[in-house]
């Protein structure tokens, strides 16, 4: 994608966004509940947004507090910690320094990623086990809730993005990559080197699902592995070589879109291997869903909604739904948790010193194909 495009699709999801007042130096609105997310953590920022929250007597919720109130704060002093994805370090450094704070938090765990893994694999490296997840839940730290199953995204189109290469694969995450059709059977991860990458978006927030051609993208990474691998991608007529491989190829065997009952099937699974996962592993069934990237379609709030969610929760793109009484099932917007000290207090952080810093990491972290 040219770098053009991707400034012009940054500013598009900032001009979409609803941020709180807090973040302009404003109160926090009255009976808000602000909600914080966070991924991979890293212990000196999260010890420094405990310490923030402690310092300015901030009170973290507990889900069943957070749920009973509906969302309204009652002292506007309380907030919500949520954690995605269930990464190792939130049982390596997240739990142990929430204990010593005294603190509480969410848990969101993408279940297919806690246990379908081949657990020698380099992506299980960078998720917690079953084990894990089952040591938070009785830690009386974390709510375990669900994020999904597979996490996806899936191929909208073929339009073509790029090819995986070396760098590529160092600068995206394991998440990032769309799921990929390989004969019937659908892969997750990190792709082969050489492998098309057409069009995403994520599975639940999407209306259709391009499936590409398994033999076009078995040539595109047999071609790369002939020509020495990742040395190929040194090259400056790689991406061209790959280009024309993959147009002849698809004049020959092109994908194909699949079916909207197939699709709907595809969407539902995510739901119930989730539920299904947390009734064998954690004997409960989750309350509410984190959508990954955003608020999944009408469909999926449906879903959510008809599996037992009585709340779902996505990102600051989705705070226009919080008011909105004609869906399926309460929608709640979160903040990443970088804007967490710029909440009223001591040593309050100011969005004109950071501003620049924050829409170069907005604009860095924006997937390849959506």
């Amino acid at each position: 994608m040219s770098a053009f495009r991707r400034a012009l699709r940054t500013f598009g999801r900032i001009l979409r966004t609803r941020y709180p007042g807090f973040l302009l130096g404003l109160p926090v609105r009255a009976g808000e509940i602000p909600i914080f997310n966070y991924h991979d953590v890293e212990g000196p920022e999260l010890r420094g947004d405990l310490e923030f929250l402690a310092a300015n007597g901030y009170r973290t919720l507990t889900l069943e507090e957070f749920l009973a109130r509906q969302g309204v704060s009652r002292n506007g002093h309380e907030v919500l910690l949520t954690f995605d994805d269930a990464r190792a370090s939130v049982a390596s450094v997240a739990l142990p320094l929430l204990q010593s704070f005294g603190a509480h938090a969410v848990l969101f765990v993408p279940t297919y990623w806690i246990g379908e893994l081949d657990r020698r694999s380099p992506e299980a490296a960078l998720f917690m086990s079953w084990n894990d997840v089952r040591r938070c839940q009785s830690s009386g730290v974390f709510s375990i809730e669900c994020h999904a199953h597979r996490h996806a995204l899936v191929h909208t189109s073929p339009h073509l993005v790029g090819f995986v290469s070396p760098s590529m694969r160092a600068r995206y995450d394991v998440y990032d990559w769309p799921m990929r059709d390989a004969g019937g059977e659908q892969q997750l991860g990190y792709p082969q080197l050489g492998t098309p990458v057409y069009a995403a978006a994520p599975l639940l927030s999407t209306n259709r699902c391009y499936l590409e051609s398994v033999h076009v993208a078995r040539a595109c990474q047999a071609h790369v592995e002939a020509e020495g691998g990742a040395k190929f991608f040194d090259s400056r007529h790689a991406h061209r070589a790959l280009c024309s491989l993959h147009e002849r190829g698809m004049a020959r065997d092109g994908g194909r879109f699949m079916d909207r009952a197939s699709l709907t099937r595809l969407v539902a699974s995510e739901f119930e291997q989730s539920w299904d996962a947390f009734a064998r592993h954690l004997r409960s069934r989750p309350r509410c869903f984190a959508f990954p990237w955003m608020v999944g379609s009408m469909a999926a709030l449906r879903m959510a909604r008809e599996i037992g969610a009585v709340a779902v929760f996505g990102c600051a793109l989705d705070y226009r739904y919080e008011r909105r009484r004609d869906l399926p099932v309460r929608v709640f917007g979160r903040l990443k948790s970088d804007w967490l000290r710029f909440l009223p207090g001591e040593r309050r952080a100011r969005l004109t010193s950071v501003l620049g810093r924050k829409v170069a990491t907005f604009a860095s972290l924006q997937n390849i194909a959506h």
